[in-house]
This record gives C-alpha cells, structure tokens and sequence, in this order.
C-alpha cells in the first residue's frame, strides 16, 4: 500500500523532466513487481499530443517553397470557348510557316502530340524525358559517366596541384623516428596527363621536427626534397590512340575502368545528342502541320455542317407549310423535322471539334489557350499532282534520315571502344623512373653556424641526391574481365549493326507507305471530286422538281445529305492528300529542309570567344612532335547529298482552284537555337 501511494504521488506532480514510466522504475528498483508496459500503453505526465500526431503530421502532403512565377500564356488566358459560351472573337489568318515559325520560337520544351486525351501529354508523364532546347547544352556540360562531354574528357589532362601543410604533437620524449615530437610535413606536387597514357609528377616536401633524427653526427631540424617522377604504361592502356577513346588510365582503380571515357566518344556523345534534338524537332514540326491541316479540315467540315443545316431548315419550313394546307403527309413533315435536328447536332459535334482543333494548335505553337482571337489557316492545301520517283526518294533517305546517322554514330562509337577493349586484353606494364634532390639544414630560409646551415640552399649543393627507373607488371591471371569486356563490347557492335540494317530496311518501307499514301489520297480526292460535282448537279435537279411539285420529300433530303457528306469526304482526302505529302518529305528526312528551318547553336559568350580564339592561335603556332601521332584518323565526314524530283503532271480534270504555298523568302527561315 506504501509503495502504490508513492507511485500515485510521484505521477500527480507536474516535473519537467519527471515522467509516469521513470516513477515506475523507481518502483521496480524498490522492489516491486508489475508487468512490463509497452510503448502505446505508457502515459507520459506532460503529454499533450499524442505519439500519432507526429505519424499524421510527417504522412501529409507537402508542397514545395520554390518562387515559380505562372507562365504569361497561362496567366493571360480567357476563358476558353466552347458550346455554352460562343463568343465572336477577331479572326486571326495564320499560314503554315507562321505557325511552323511560333512552334519553334515560342516553345523552350518541344510539345508534341498527345493521342491518349486528358492527361496523357508527355510533358506531364514523363517530364524528365521530355525534349527541349536545353538537351544539347546539357550533354556538353556533362561530367557524369555516360554523359561526359569533350570539355570533361579533356578536363583529365589538366595539371593537377595539391598540397598540404600539418601539425603533429606527441607528448612522448625522446622519440627517435621520424615525426617524434612536434613535427611539421609540408607537401606540394603538380601533376601533368599525357595523350600517350604517360603522367609526370614535380614534387616538393618539406619535414620539420623538434626532435630530430641523427644524420652522421649532427641532427638538422628540417629534412625536405625537389624531385621528379614519370610513369609510361608500355602494354595495357598505352598509346595515343587508346587515350583517346577511353581516356587515361588509372593504376589505382585496377587493371581497368571502361572504355567509353576519351575525347573521341564523348564527341560521338555529343553528336548523338544533337541527333536526338533535330529528331525531336522534326517531330514536333510533323505534330504542327498536322494540327494545322486539322484546323483546316475542321472549318471546312463545320461550313459543310452549316450549309447542310440551312439547306435542312429551309425544307422543313416548306414541309411544314405544306402539311398546314393539306398537301403534305405529316410522316414526311418528321421525315424533314428528323433531318433538321441531325444537321443541327451535327453543327454543334463540329463546331465543338473546331474548337478542339484550335486549342491544340494553339498548345503545340505555346500561344495562350484564349487571347481573344481565333485562329483560322489561310494557307490552301496542294491540290496539284505530285509523283515522286522511288529511286531518288530512296537516295534521299538512306542519306539525310536522321536516325541512320544517329545510328552510324553509336556504331562508330562501339568500334572504337572495340578497339580499345582489345587494347587492354594484356598485363599492365608500365616504366617508371625518378630523381630526387635531397636538401637538410637546421633552419629553412634564415642563415645560421650550424653543421647544415640553410636548407633551401643545401638543395643545390648537397650530394644526397637519389634516382630509380624500372618496370612495374601487374597482371590478373587469365585476364577473364577484360576479355568479357571485349567480348561484351563486340556482341554491342553486332547488334548495332543490325540494328543499322533493319532501320534501312524500315525506312525502304516508309518511303514505299508514304508513295502509296500520296497516290491512293490523290486518287480518292479525284473520285471525291467527280462525287461532290455530280451531288450538287442532282440536288439542283431536285429543287427543281420539287418546286413544281413532282418529286416526294424523301429524295431531296437524301440528295442533301449525299451532298453534305460528299462535300466532306472531298476536303477529307484533299488533307489527307497533303499529309501524304509531308510523310514522304518525312520519310525521305528532308521534312525540316523543306520546311525551312535550320539548327544552329546560340550566340557565344563574348569572354568564350576569346578563349577559343586564343586556343586556335596556339594550335596553329605549336611545334608538330614528329615522333608522336597527334592527330586522330578522320572518323567523321559531312556525307553526300541527294536530291529528289517530285514532277507536276497536268491532267485534263484538274482539281478546282489548285493553291501551291509559296515560296519561302531567305529571311524568314526558321532557326531552332540551341543555348
């Protein structure tokens, strides 16, 4: 009873630091016995909130502190049009090139199409791989394994200096070894990488201790050395060439480090980046013309839905008066009534599908959702024919396809490492040799009696000067790394030579779609043709009969709607027709040319200029090392060039009003700039 007072007594006080389960270990260690509490059945005295408020308060969402200032075309964006709110905003003509010219110069993130609806824009699901301006700049600023760039390849050969100033105290008396007592060591060394794998090293030291270690009969206070060292591998990781593609190698890190960390295949890296950007840009000029082309079709399909509307309204007032005289069956008057609703809701499917079209041309160029305007093409598709000659689509494409080249360089770039693994499939041998100048004095500047004097001035005429040369092998038995490695690097190539075989396989079958795509298109849109002009001519004949009453008013609504519906396939293939058109000029990799744009890097830096211009000026003024093979084989080349010839053949039933885009002035190409 005593001792269960005590416990109510020590957890009716409100201590600080005092707590219910430090009272019940005082219970414990007097003597008594309770079961064992666990963590959720303890109650601290000072417990305000509970264990499960720090759970719930780290489970919340989180937002992060960053200043993000919302995008001028997001901010300045109106209410977006639709079938509840239709507005009569400024028409805006836009051509094709204008808008090919604000794709490219509004957007810093390359949009590209999204097929799967809300949602499913790349952008938003995968934004770390998503394409921009930035991607090339990225890659040549690169130091990470993988993505080094020339500038972090080069950056190996910079000369190295480090150096190092410490304290040592030890209260042992009468040490005798070196650094016993108080001590000092100073340490200083510059390092120099060769392209022939070799390294030079200039070292410096300096000892000092106040317990000195005997040299003959007198004991000097400090101890130091100006010396040399060189290492040449002879075997594995030697020559210029081998440099070159793996970089330099390092002793410390084994036998070997990869082979993919040189000059030569982080230029290839680079190389590959810039394909990877021109890719991207292609593509996203592709996705424009064809929103543009979707634009388009959709004003035509929304006029055609109008015209058919009115055309529909007008029958059913005359059916409806019709009927009220007695002349016409109320079934035929529905029959009107049924048509006029069916091209009413066929204006508004059309009319929400233009509106549609607009916004997403507006997201692929980066203009505001609304600005109070409407985009409208004034650029009339090709209806002209256009017949390509298979022989020289295919030159074009074998040559200018992008992801050939891209492809070209990744098989360059395993050739080369190929080369280099080879190299490394050999025991580490390396030369060695160095001198040292030995220097000891009982002071280090200041002049003094003693038996060493000054020891910066005992450097130049001490005799205590040491040398070694020699050799150093290092070799794992049966070298299993390296020959996986080559052997790994080989079965690489093989597939990357494939690979190169069937992308110009495929692309043999792109050019042959889209041939097949701009035939089939032009022939439709000529039957579409001969079907829109024989549709009016029988609508025109109805309307007649029909004013002098013999005809039924089931034929003339099935003339309109033939007519509306072949008004639409006709615009239908015509598009169609000019999106075969750039799918050749796609497939042949021309579609950029073609659509005059040019990739060119962003201005230089005044200050990196300079220093470029510096760096070639010493280039051009070296001295050429006879015995050394300083420049690389040639590995790159522009490529020859082909050209296609699209002929205009004239027919006797030509399309009406054949529109070609004109030509585009020299000043208005576009530029993707890269930063």
């Amino acid at each position: 009873m005593h001792r269960q007072s005590l416990f109510k007594k020590l957890s009716r006080q409100r201590l600080p630091a005092l707590t219910c389960a430090t009272a019940l270990l005082v219970c414990v260690m007097a003597g008594c016995q309770s079961p064992e509490k666990t963590a959720c059945e303890l109650d601290y005295c000072d417990d305000i909130q509970q264990v499960g408020y720090y759970r719930e308060v780290t489970t919340q969402r989180a937002w992060p502190c960053i200043d993000t200032p919302t995008p001028e075309a997001v901010a300045s964006s109106l209410e977006p049009r639709n079938l509840r709110r239709r507005v009569q905003d400024e028409t805006r003509e836009i051509g094709l090139f204008e808008t090919l010219h604000l794709a490219l110069s509004q957007n810093k993130v390359i949009e590209t199409s999204a097929l799967g609806g809300v949602g499913s824009k790349a952008v938003l699901t995968n934004p770390t791989n998503v394409a921009s301006v930035y991607d090339p700049a990225i890659q040549s600023s690169g130091v990470l394994f993988g993505r080094r760039s020339v500038e972090a390849a080069l950056a190996d050969f910079d000369t190295t200096f480090s150096t190092s100033l410490t304290f040592r105290r030890s209260d042992l008396q009468g040490a005798s070894t070196v650094g016993g007592g108080n001590s000092a060591a100073f340490t200083s060394s510059l390092g120099k990488q060769f392209a022939t794998g070799g390294s030079i090293s200039l070292n410096h030291d300096w000892n000092y201790t106040v317990d000195p270690v005997p040299v003959g009969t007198a004991s000097p206070n400090y101890y130091g050395r100006l010396g040399v060292s060189i290492r040449q591998p002879l075997m594995a990781g030697s020559g210029v060439e081998y440099t070159r593609i793996a970089g330099p190698a390092n002793p410390n890190f084994g036998a070997i480090t990869g082979v993919s960390q040189g000059v030569s295949i982080a230029r290839i890296n680079e190389d590959v980046s810039m394909a990877n950007f021109e890719i991207a840009i292609r593509n996203a000029l592709r996705d424009v013309e064809n929103a543009y082309w979707n634009l388009y079709f959709a004003y035509k399909s929304y006029d055609t839905a109008v015209e058919a509307h009115k055309s529909a309204v007008q029958t059913w007032k005359e059916a409806n008066q019709r009927r009220k005289v007695g002349v016409m069956k109320p079934a035929d008057e529905l029959q009107a009534k049924d048509r006029l609703y069916e091209t009413k809701a066929n204006v508004e499917t059309s009319l929400n599908s233009l509106y549609a079209a607009e916004s997403e041309l507006r997201r692929l160029v980066g203009l505001p959702m609304n600005d109070g305007t409407v985009l409208r093409p004034s650029d009339e598709p090709v209806t002209a024919e256009l017949v390509p000659n298979w022989q020289a689509c295919m030159k074009e494409a074998l040559t200018n396809r992008i992801e050939l080249r891209r492809q070209k360089w990744s098989v360059k770039s395993l050739q080369l490492q190929l080369q280099a693994a080879r190299n490394v499939v050999r025991p580490r041998l390396d030369f060695i040799a160095g001198y040292d100048i030995h220097g000891l004095g009982d002071s280090l500047l200041a002049y003094n009696n003693g038996p060493f004097q000054n020891a910066y001035r005992s450097l130049g005429t001490s005799d205590t000067n040491t040398w070694n040369a020699g050799l150093q092998l290092s070799v794992p038995l049966g070298l299993r790394f390296t020959r996986s490695q080559a052997l790994n690097i080989e079965l690489q190539l093989n597939k990357a030579t494939a690979v190169l075989a069937s992308q110009e396989k495929n692309i043999a079958h792109d050019i042959a779609t889209a041939i097949q795509d701009v035939t089939s298109s032009y022939a439709a849109a000529q039957s579409n043709l001969k079907r829109l002009e024989a549709a009016r001519e029988r609508v025109g004949l109805l309307a007649a009969e029909q004013q002098v009453g013999t005809l039924t008013q089931d034929l003339v609504l099935r003339a309109q709607a033939s007519l509306a519906a072949a008004e639409n396939a006709y615009f239908q293939q015509i598009v169609d027709y000019n999106r075969a058109l750039m799918n050749l000029s796609f497939a042949q990799g021309t579609l950029i040319v073609d659509r005059g744009v040019t990739l060119a890097e962003g201005q230089w830096n005044p200050e990196a200029r300079q220093d470029a211009l510096k760096r070639a000026a010493a280039r051009t003024h070296a001295v050429d090392a006879p015995g050394l093979e300083t420049l690389p084989r040639e590995f790159a080349s522009p490529g020859p060039t082909g050209s296609v010839e699209l002929r205009t053949i004239q027919t006797d039933e030509e399309l009406p009003t054949p529109v070609l885009p004109p030509a585009q002035p020299k000043q208005d190409n576009l530029q993707a700039v890269t930063p």
